[in-house]
């Protein structure tokens, strides 16, 4: 089909397309009929009898034939298409009236020859009209009906061979009548059908842009989501290649958007993150377009922009605006966010590698202090790389024989007794040597390996734990990841009965951060450990994310203060009110208080005043190998306090 056909939305649009296209041979064809009867009649009859119509009709056929043959590309509206068809119906009937009378007078003066010649040229007329006319059924019909009188007037006053040959033509034409309204009424259909399937297509293409519209918004905030940022990322970095030009990516964190949510319910959480994204917009639109990754989590990139200057100032700019309260209803809420850089090509040259590595530099933010900026650098380059390392090696390690434990004694100070040791994980890498947990079990964690490590460092503790008095128990550490998982909590529970280890030997730590991972999934399975006859502690207090609101919700036995509020017990009034609080919380709860990081007389004169009697540190026992667990509970004297360098 040609274009202008298949630029038609109607069936009447595609009825003058049609016409326009045909019509201008159609009328030269008229125009040669019209002047050959002219010409032969130029002798048998007055020239006015055969000049003056001709005269008429030939130069202004000529100037329609023209005229339609210049629209035969243009498809104007759906009702001037019906307005101009209708008007060429009616005129090309009144000119056939006009023709075969003519032609019909013109017989008066004919002979056998141009009888004949009248004859045969209103059968062709009949022709052309069938089928010239075949998008004008009524009009094609009346003129086709002029032509069959004219023939049968001739062939009235006309010889019998004649009229023979008038019948044949009729009969002829009359099947060629019925062949071109069969032809018309599958032209119909095609175009309806094709009208049909286009309005479907259309319909389509509008579901499959609302679909991709869809699937390419995060519903909630009303912009771009993951999946669109990633595709429009790709696109930004296929074109900084091409133009060698720079790219910055930026991941925005929000901070204590989880105790606003876990406090107020998510209704309040939702419409906080939908005014919070709105708010970045407003701050970043003359800069870059923000997309949700999820969660509390944001995203923008810069094209051409790389500069650590320009890049840190907007970062700082952004968190001091987000501090800004929101109103919720009548809830004024105010949070902090932390925002984390890289740089292409400095920091990677794919999606995966920015994202990577602006994802390191957030988590070096929140990690040092939370509400700054950082641009991803040659320092964190190398300590991603050395963490690629460990979690190669970790992959690679015979963990069974690699892995063991140190033990670090628990005390009641008051009694100068131990009553638990807490299980510290070490690794001897033949590769890498002994590397210290703090290298290898953060990339454990985020590889999702510390599920591996769990269950082998598990049976060791609990194997370690069978050669100690019955009074003294152990202290082991649960990653988020084992918290998390029903069949992970399943599988610990099952190496804890097999053990032959009383479960009221056994207490499992757990963090405010681990907890935050799922606090529903996760206070699941501390029930469930609970259930065997474990304690459970929580482990770093007043560290993470929870609220105290979350604490009742927990099953916990004991609550153990971080080491950090320790270091500057003696001359910080802050860390002494805070550990005086959670002592004084604790009790209130009916549960046990552990101090960790206890180093000095000092530190431990204090704890003692403020009521803290459960103490962990270097005042008592750096970490032990396993077969010195046991001097070092011989050696202890209820009396004494034992310090080891």
């Amino acid at each position: 089909m040609s274009d202008g056909f298949a630029n038609a939305r109607t069936v009447e649009q595609a009825r003058y397309h049609a016409l326009a296209r045909t019509w201008p041979a159609l009328y030269i064809a008229l125009c040669a009929d019209i002047v050959a009867v002219a010409f032969v009649h130029s002798a048998l009859a007055p020239w006015w009898a055969w000049g003056i119509l001709p005269a008429v009709l030939v130069p202004k056929s000529l100037i329609w034939a023209y005229l339609w043959h210049r629209k035969r590309n243009v498809i104007p509206p759906s009702e001037e298409c019906t307005r101009a068809v209708r008007i060429l119906g009616i005129e090309i009937t009144i000119w056939m009236a006009m023709i075969v009378a003519w032609q019909v007078w013109l017989s008066h003066w004919g002979t056998g020859e141009s009888l004949l010649l009248l004859a045969l040229c209103m059968g062709g007329q009949m022709v052309f009209l069938l089928f010239g006319l075949l998008h004008l059924r009524t009009s094609s019909i009346l003129s086709a009906t002029f032509c069959v009188l004219g023939m049968l007037y001739i062939g009235a006053h006309s010889g019998s061979a004649l009229i023979g040959i008038v019948v044949l033509l009729v009969g002829g034409v009359a099947g060629l009548a019925y062949v071109a309204q069969g032809y018309y009424r599958d032209f119909t259909s095609l175009v309806s059908s094709r009208l049909s399937i286009e309005t479907k297509t259309r319909e389509i293409e509008a579901l499959s842009e609302d679909n991709f519209r869809i699937a390419n918004t995060d519903m909630l905030t009303e912009i771009g989501n993951r999946r669109r940022f990633f595709r429009d990322l790709e696109q930004a970095l296929d074109h900084a290649r091409q133009a060698d030009k720079p790219l910055a990516l930026a991941i925005v964190d929000l901070d204590g958007f989880k105790a606003i949510n876990d406090s107020n319910g998510h209704l309040v959480g939702d419409r906080l993150l939908k005014a919070m994204a709105q708010r970045l917009q407003d701050i970043l639109s003359a800069h870059a377009e923000v997309y949700r990754l999820g969660g509390d989590e944001f995203a923008f990139f810069l094209r051409d922009k790389s500069d650590p200057k320009q890049l840190i100032s907007l970062g700082d700019g952004l968190i001091e605006s987000v501090k800004a309260p929101i109103f919720v209803d009548d809830l004024r809420l105010s949070l902090g966010c932390s925002v984390g850089f890289s740089t292409f090509p400095q920091a990677g040259t794919t999606s995966t590698e920015l994202y990577d590595r602006a994802d390191y530099a957030l988590f070096h933010a929140k990690k040092t202090g939370k509400q700054q900026t950082v641009l991803f650098s040659a320092e964190h380059e190398e300590t991603v790389r050395e963490a690629a390392l460990i979690e190669r090696s970790l992959r690679a390690a015979d963990l069974e024989k690699e892995l063991f434990l140190t033990f670090q004694p628990i005390v009641d100070s008051g009694r100068n007794e131990t009553i638990l040791l807490e299980c510290l994980a070490r690794w001897q890498s033949p590769a890498l040597g002994l590397v210290s947990p703090a290298r290898f079990i953060p990339v454990a964690e985020q590889s999702g390996l510390i599920s591996t490590l769990t269950p082998i460092l598990l049976r060791k503790a609990l194997d370690a734990v069978r050669n100690w008095p019955d009074t003294v128990g152990i202290s082991f550490n649960l990653s988020g990841h084992d918290i998390t998982a029903p069949d992970k909590i399943l599988g610990l529970m099952s190496i804890l009965e097999k053990s032959g280890v009383s479960a009221r030997r056994v207490e499992f730590e757990v963090t405010e951060t681990a907890l935050m991972m799922n606090l529903d999934q996760g206070i699941a399975s501390l029930n469930a450990l609970k259930a065997t006859g474990a304690r459970i502690s929580l482990d770093d207090f007043g560290t993470g994310y929870s609220s105290l609101s979350q604490i009742q919700r927990l099953p916990l036995d004991k609550i153990k203060v971080d080491a950090s509020f320790i270091r500057n017990l003696i001359d910080s009034e802050a860390s002494q009110k805070i550990v005086r609080s959670v002592s004084s919380l604790s009790r209130d709860l009916s549960l046990d208080c552990v101090v960790e990081g206890v180093e000095t007389e000092d530190q431990l004169n204090m704890l003692t005043e403020m009521g803290c009697n459960l103490i962990q540190g270097y005042i008592y026992s750096r970490p032990l190998k396993a077969i010195d667990v046991q001097p070092f509970l011989d050696q202890q004297v209820r009396t004494d306090v034992v310090a080891v360098g």
